[in-house]
């Protein structure tokens, strides 16, 4: 069902990074022979979560050897390594980067560079899941944080440090430990005359940089401190994680006097706050189907001289989450990522359904049964074509008798509060486009659409930017109130015993 879009979103993918297909070097023509070399690859995650499971560095190890595999210079992690800050998760995680990097070298010889920072986890994580105060202050004596100096010597034998630098084939790494990050101005300030203006940065802290990548609503941004230190440091590029959010949503990316990047996680999944679907709580009765969390995402970023290549993979299904991003050198003078010139080429291209998909959304209604209340369903077909789509807005509207054979887009009757609306995650939305369902089902309580009136559904798809597509309307629909279930039978009374004479 995916064969239009598929074959589109590869056509975008190899026009972007056609280089990628021999091992990172980009091939001319035949009368050229000229083969570019990139001259740095980084492995970008976060968000590992390690635990004191036996499988807890499953994921962790086929990552960085899939890393190894491409011939990365440094691997980054942007925060969140010990899920509860637990020394043994730390030494569990390090024991993977030895096993598969022995003293720092990949597999044929070359020095791999680790860049980790912590994140929230990392240093108050002991707290987390300890409800009395005897087991905070058991949890805090086996921390990381108890000697965090002697934690990061001992498995990684290098000094911590609350913001620290490294070098990496010319390439300067900046990287602020968690609550460091509210420091970052100062050091900047300090170390600006360092940093080399003709090249790109990399800095990584666990929050977002306030009002960047995902807007300014995301969850899990810093207090502003770093989006107003980089403001004046075009060539930075940032690497944060914290909120968990998949490398899938376009608004992962975000240039403006700076770039900033969202990372995902290597654990599991996070979204965007807002849908019914998403697995919030919130003042609707009836939670649509959840989209769920399971998938495990890092970067590939590549640096050559005129551009930089990032790749999105889904390490759970070995697949690309979308066309690579590519950022033209030198950064600040082209801004391919800036919102308002990302969201105007994005609306040339909309989301969109199928032909004929009106006539396959299929409204059942469910009286109360088992754990859910009464409920409408709506189900319709995913919008496969043109744009990525991110979510739908599925509304309820008050029609008459002819609405269903009126033009599709013309409004029947939308004047608050005669209006019901819900916004919901395009299923698996976060997953590669071969493991999305075909279908997407939306729930309403019968406490929410007005009964007795003649309602049809309108069906929305909308890109990552709230960019609209065209809508598609359902047949007319007449709903009452379900009859209440029958009680269940008392249990008989036990016969009264006869007096005591």
């Amino acid at each position: 069902m995916f064969d239009f879009t598929r074959r589109d979103f590869l056509k975008s993918l190899f026009a972007g990074t056609a280089f990628a297909s021999f091992g990172g070097m980009r091939l001319f023509g035949a009368d050229e022979k000229k083969i570019v070399v990139p001259k740095l690859r980084i492995g970008v995650v976060s968000d590992v979560h390690i635990k004191l499971n036996a499988t807890t560095t499953d994921m962790w190890e086929k990552t960085l050897r899939w890393y190894d595999a491409q011939g990365v210079d440094v691997v980054l992690v942007a925060g969140d390594i010990a899920d509860t800050a637990q020394l043994e998760q730390l030494m569990k995680f390090s024991a993977t980067w030895y096993k598969v990097f022995p003293n720092d070298k990949g597999a044929d010889g070359r020095h791999v560079e680790k860049f980790f920072i912590q994140g929230n986890h990392d240093y108050v994580g002991w707290r987390y899941g300890a409800n009395t105060e005897e087991k905070r202050k058991e949890r805090f004596e086996t921390s990381i944080m108890k000697d965090i100096k002697a934690a990061w010597d001992v498995c990684f034998h290098e000094e911590w440090q609350g913001i620290y630098k490294k070098v990496v084939k010319g390439y300067t790494f900046i990287g602020a430990n968690w609550p460091h990050h509210v420091k970052i101005g100062e050091y900047m300030a300090a170390h600006k005359s360092e940093i080399d203006p003709a090249l790109p940065f990399f800095y990584t802290q666990h929050p977002h940089p306030k009002n960047t990548c995902y807007g300014p609503w995301a969850w899990g941004h810093d207090n502003g401190a770093s989006t107003k230190t980089f403001t004046e440091f075009p060539n930075a590029i940032v690497f944060t994680g914290h909120s968990h959010n998949p490398l899938s949503d376009e608004a992962g990316i975000w240039q403006d006097s700076f770039t900033s990047i969202g990372t995902a996680s290597l654990r599991y999944i996070g979204h965007r706050r807002g849908r019914a679907n998403g697995g919030e709580p919130g003042p609707v009765e009836l939670k649509s189907p959840g989209v769920g969390n399971a998938d495990q995402h890092g970067m590939l970023v590549t640096v050559f001289d005129d551009h930089i290549n990032i790749k999105r993979r889904s390490f759970a299904f070995d697949e690309s989450l979308g066309p690579d991003w590519t950022l033209p050198l030198p950064l600040g003078e082209k801004k391919p990522y800036e919102k308002a010139h990302r969201a105007q080429v994005a609306r040339r291209k909309l989301p969109a359904f199928a032909e004929g998909a009106g006539e396959q959304i299929v409204i059942k209604e469910n009286p109360a049964a088992g754990k859910l209340p009464a409920h409408i369903a709506v189900s319709f077909p995913s919008a496969v074509s043109g744009g990525m789509v991110f979510d739908y807005e599925i509304k309820a509207e008050i029609g008459d008798d002819h609405s269903e054979h009126e033009a599709l887009g013309k409004p029947i009757y939308d004047v608050q509060p005669r209006r019901w609306t819900r916004r919901i995650f395009a299923p698996k939305y976060f997953m590669p486009l071969s493991k999305r369902p075909e279908t997407a089902t939306c729930f309403f309580g019968y406490t929410e659409i007005p009964l007795g009136e003649n309602i049809r559904f309108a069906v929305t798809p909308m890109d990552a930017f709230g960019n609209r597509g065209k809508t598609i309307y359902s047949k007319i629909s007449k709903f009452t109130k379900p009859a209440e279930p029958p009680k269940p039978a008392e249990p008989p009374k036990p016969a009264e015993k006869p007096a005591a004479k």
